[in-house]
């Protein structure tokens, strides 16, 4: 599989759609999910740093995953060809995302699981990531203080697994 050929086809049409709703002046055009989110921004190149470990730990293993090299080619595609005016971070979405396509692809490809059973498995897998960091956070805030301003360094993290 070529996934730059793949990038570059879908940041070509996504600029194409951008510039489109540009000359209308709707400035509120669609994002790339997955991409850019609002914490992990503002830097030449951006990163969530979950994102970073779940790669390393998956190098580590000697694991590899197309759909996530997807993203961080589609990433890099948006800046190259001007899109963006930085190297957006791939966010914890895309990386959930891209773990349950590598999961049930061969599946959905075989026609085992069919394309609804595939949205229901993604939407399943985001609640229970965001009911888990809905936990995490209210136990934060109940325990180390209730002023919203209670981070973690990202040195200081674990994982649940």
């Amino acid at each position: 599989m070529d996934v730059q050929a793949l990038a570059a086809r879908y940041v070509a049409d996504y600029a194409s759609y951008k510039a489109g709703k540009k000359n209308t002046g709707d400035v509120d055009s669609q994002k790339t999910p997955g991409v850019n989110p609002p914490v992990f921004k503002g830097k030449p190149v951006n990163v969530d740093p979950r994102v970073v470990f779940i790669a390393e730990l998956m190098q580590k293993r000697g694991e590899h995953n197309v759909f996530h090299d997807f993203y961080k080619a589609v990433v890099q595609k948006l800046f190259d060809e001007g899109v963006s005016r930085n190297v957006y971070c791939v966010n914890i979405d895309a990386v959930i995302a891209a773990l349950l396509l590598k999961t049930v692809w061969p599946a959905y490809r075989a026609g085992t699981i069919r394309a609804d059973a595939l949205e229901t498995a993604a939407f399943t897998i985001f609640l229970y990531a965001r009911m888990l960091g809905r936990a995490a956070e209210f136990d934060d805030h109940m325990n180390r203080g209730r002023n919203m301003d209670t981070r973690t360094a990202a040195s200081a993290c674990r994982f649940v697994a």
